[in-house]
């Protein structure tokens, strides 16, 4: 027994001392200026001092609700405000936490089979140092996965174990899972479906259901909280109006579109989509950041050997394959809307995969055994085998982490993989600059789809060619940024270009000026502000314009009395 514990307490001490060195590069990591920056722009712009009520009881329907990964980064604002890699060192610490509760399920999963300390140990390694948990690690907002997995792999520890107040420690730690990601409702499929078939078939298909619809039945509660949360208690505010606004995974349909277009696309793409996964957890090389493209044709081919291979093992009475295929499917499954629907640019994220490294950890960890003893003879080749792989992952994971400590070369290497991908090459352009970017920015306007970013693309070039006095250039590329999307932020910043344009006395009343006038007024139609009237007064003031003056400056009043705009044209028309 003191043999074993010394062995665990060794085991332990390798894995946080190979995850420390590994991801130490991690911590010089910056901000990837996407959900990091907005995320920690916005803590600090309000103190830090979010209601933890309002986290987990929101006044309205949010596209997502992870209260408890938010509260995380509440407590990382308020130790290390801008230190980033304060950040990045929680990530780290629940990565490696993570490894840590996977290695005792290993223990307990492989218990009493030969050197299972030592094996492992081994897998915890594997996951820890697989290439797609990287990202959920390296990126500061790939928190969710990390953290609501290690609330996953502690309900199924507690479930595999023999402690007391199991139900209730397990429902307490799924509820929390939810609470940091939704994707957590996984592992209430996958211990109803282990239940079922640790039971199955000696103890019969009766007594098997039974035990499944128990723990059905236990995890339902934190499952009804959950939801209850999650709506805000079924209704205390007007849901339908708010999901109006919100964007529902598998429910966007684009302009001219039909909902069964839509369905009968989604059937052809899912099964391609799902063995897209299912290869990438077995090889998820090459690596990328952003992928929003698959080759459906190949890998609906590849899905459909898959079926026809665990079918005819089901009709043999072989479900041992088919019973892991099917547990690596429930563990990513979650994703599955995202890839369908056009929620994420990063459809294909291999973040998402971060709760299935697991699985396939503990399906490789069973092949390892079954064909070590199955083959006695090639033992040490298949150890020779395993090693590799394992060597090649580690590798591969280090590499990875030294892409992702710098802006530039984490986009260089997305632009390397994605090289027409409008929002690749916007963001590769932004972070090289103005001028080292200029050609990426021109690319994307070329090549890249409207829904791609295209109009920030389009501005930027529009800026460069009023710079170059090619004024109708500008003018052109302004009016096509706009048609494709006319927010606020668009708005003022083609504004911006018009305004240097019109310094020209001899344009100030062509139609540069007509279009400047339009920005405010699609501005103001998207999100009415004061300041829109105030920059329209502005404009034909220098027209000599009185009757829009006045006209504006009316309206201005009218809208926002309360304004100090509407306040100074106040005290201006008493003058």
């Amino acid at each position: 027994m003191l043999e074993l514990i010394y062995k665990k307490y060794i085991a332990v001490l390798l894995i946080i001392g190979i995850c420390l060195i590994v991801f130490y590069p991690a911590l010089d990591s910056n901000v990837i200026d996407l959900d990091d920056t907005t995320m920690i722009m916005d803590l600090n712009n309000h103190g830090g001092n979010h209601l933890v009520k309002a986290l987990f009881w929101p006044d309205r329907l949010e596209r997502y609700y992870r209260p408890l990964l938010m509260l995380s980064f509440i407590i990382d604002y308020k130790i290390w405000a801008f230190e980033y890699s304060g950040y990045h060192l929680t990530n780290i610490v629940f990565h490696l936490i993570n490894a840590l509760v996977f290695y005792f399920i290993a223990l307990t999963f492989f218990n009493g089979k030969p050197r299972s300390e030592i094996f492992a140990f081994f897998l915890a390694i594997a996951f820890a140092l697989n290439p797609l948990t990287i990202e959920s690690v390296a990126w500061i907002s790939g928190r969710t996965d990390i953290l609501s997995t290690f609330f996953s792999l502690t309900v199924f520890l507690f479930y595999i174990s023999k402690i007391k107040f199991k139900p209730f420690l397990i429902s307490i730690f799924f509820l929390l899972g939810l609470l940091a990601k939704e994707n957590a409702i996984c592992i209430f499929i996958i211990i109803i479906l282990s239940e079922f078939v640790a039971s199955y078939p000696s103890k019969g298909f009766k007594v098997s259901l039974l035990r499944a619809l128990k723990w059905a039945g236990i995890l339902s509660v934190p499952l009804f909280v959950y939801f209850y949360l999650r709506f805000s208690g079924f209704g205390l505010f007007h849901v339908q109006e708010q999901i109006q606004s919100v964007s529902v995974p598998g429910l966007h349909i684009q302009e001219g579109d039909s909902i069964r277009s839509q369905m009968i696309s989604s059937f052809f793409t899912l099964p391609a989509v799902i063995a897209f996964y299912l290869k990438k957890l077995v090889c998820p090389f090459p690596l990328n950041f952003a992928i929003s493209q698959i080759n459906l044709v190949i890998y609906s081919m590849l899905f459909a050997i898959i079926g026809i291979i665990n079918t005819a093992l089901i009709l043999k009475r072989k479900f041992y394959y088919p019973f892991w295929i099917l547990l690596m499917i429930i563990s990513f499954f979650p994703a599955l809307p995202v890839a369908l629907a056009d929620v994420a640019w990063t459809r294909l994220a291999e973040r998402y995969l971060y709760l299935s490294v697991p699985v396939i950890c503990l399906f490789s960890g069973e092949l390892f055994y079954r064909n070590c003893l199955r083959f006695p003879e090639k033992a040490n080749i298949i150890k020779a085998i395993a090693f590799s792989i394992l060597i090649i992952f580690s590798v591969g994971s280090i590499q990875r982490i030294n892409v992702w400590k710098d802006k530039v070369s984490l986009w260089e290497d997305t632009y390397n993989k994605n090289p027409t991908h409008g929002k690749v090459l916007y963001k590769y352009g932004s972070v090289l600059g103005s001028e080292k970017g200029l050609p990426f920015f021109k690319i994307a306007v070329k090549h890249s789809k409207d829904s791609e970013w295209r109009d920030f693309s389009l501005l930027i070039v529009a800026q460069d060619e009023a710079d170059k006095f090619k004024y109708n250039r500008a003018y052109n590329l302004i009016q096509e940024a706009l048609k494709i999307n006319s927010e606020r932020q668009n708005c003022y910043q083609a504004a911006g270009i018009l305004k240097q344009i019109i310094k020209d006395e001899s344009l100030k009343e062509d139609k540069y000026t007509r279009l400047l006038i339009n920005c405010y007024q699609l501005a103001y139609k998207k999100d009415p502000k004061p300041e829109d009237f105030l920059n329209l007064i502005g404009i034909f003031e220098s027209l000599n314009d009185e009757s829009n003056i006045k006209k504006h400056s009316i309206m201005l009043i009218e809208k926002f009395p309360k304004s100090r705009a509407a306040k100074y044209m106040s005290s201006k028309s008493n003058k």
